[in-house]
């Protein structure tokens, strides 16, 4: 993964190991729509990804409680969108939280800590459990640990879908970004 490249990073190096390390695939993030680093990806092999929305939110100003039981768990499953087995070794500053129907595990969310600064990832929820309520009470359950860990904000990038989610639980916009993807193999 290229998160954030500087204007002179060395791409080409980069590159070149993910090549020698043999992996599956490689992207890059920017904060921001970047022609001059997305001429020099193409020439990389590269191709244009999605548009990530960036949104915000100060947790301090959270006031509102989850509607449906969340835990922070290592528990996931990869029935769910974005589940993962790595999510089974979160630990220290990476949080993983997750909600069930009944006995089922619904949905999860990722928090990760850094400073006063927070990010949430892999938010899902399985199709059959959406607009019920188990997104938000993640999203909430989460804002509310970053806040009791002296957060000052949490950012993420929202799908269309979960951007009206976010929207109601008080994220604001913070820009479009751009990602670019190679698949080496």
């Amino acid at each position: 993964m290229l998160a954030f490249p500087e204007p002179g990073a060395d791409l080409d190096g980069a590159v070149a190991l993910a090549h020698e390390a043999g992996v599956r695939e490689a992207g890059c993030w920017a904060l921001e729509p970047d022609d001059e680093l997305g001429a020099r990806l193409t020439a990389l092999g590269f191709q244009d990804g999605w548009q990530p929305h960036w949104m915000g939110i100060d947790p301090r100003e959270l006031r509102e409680e989850p509607a449906h039981a969340v835990e922070e768990s290592s528990e996931c499953s990869r029935e769910l969108p974005y589940g993962s087995d790595a999510h089974a070794n979160a630990g220290g500053d990476v949080h993983h939280f997750v909600a069930h129907e009944d006995a089922t595990l619904v949905g999860h969310t990722v928090l990760n800590i850094d400073g006063e600064s927070a990010g949430l990832y892999d938010m899902g929820v399985l199709p059959d459990a959406r607009r019920r309520g188990y997104g938000r009470a993640l999203t909430i359950a989460a804002l509310a640990r970053a806040r009791d860990l002296g957060c000052a904000s949490v950012t993420l990038n929202a799908t269309a879908e979960g951007e009206l989610l976010y929207r109601s639980v008080g994220f604001r916009s913070l820009g479009l970004g751009m990602t670019w993807w190679l698949f080496p193999s």
